[in-house]
């Protein structure tokens, strides 16, 4: 895998896992964990809008969305 990221802050990532003696992808991982944990707490680790159905489809959250704009269209007139 490869990304594309500031050089200053991956210089800091790599002092880090440096001064932690851990590999740099683990400063990534645990950094990425904690701003997912930060920024989606409500939505838990699936991330999905659906995480569980009884015989009914799962609905990716683009679709949800969508069908929320339009049911709000459908009340307001």
């Amino acid at each position: 895998m490869s990304t594309i990221m500031d050089d200053a802050l991956f210089r800091r990532a790599k002092v880090e896992a440096v001064r932690q003696n851990r590999p740099l992808s683990a400063i990534l991982e645990e950094a990425l964990t904690r701003y997912f944990a930060e920024q989606l707490p409500q939505r838990g680790p699936q991330y999905r809008s659906v995480s569980e159905t009884w015989g009914a489809m799962a609905a990716p959250p683009e679709l949800i969305r969508e069908i929320m704009e339009d049911e709000d269209e459908y009340f307001e007139s």
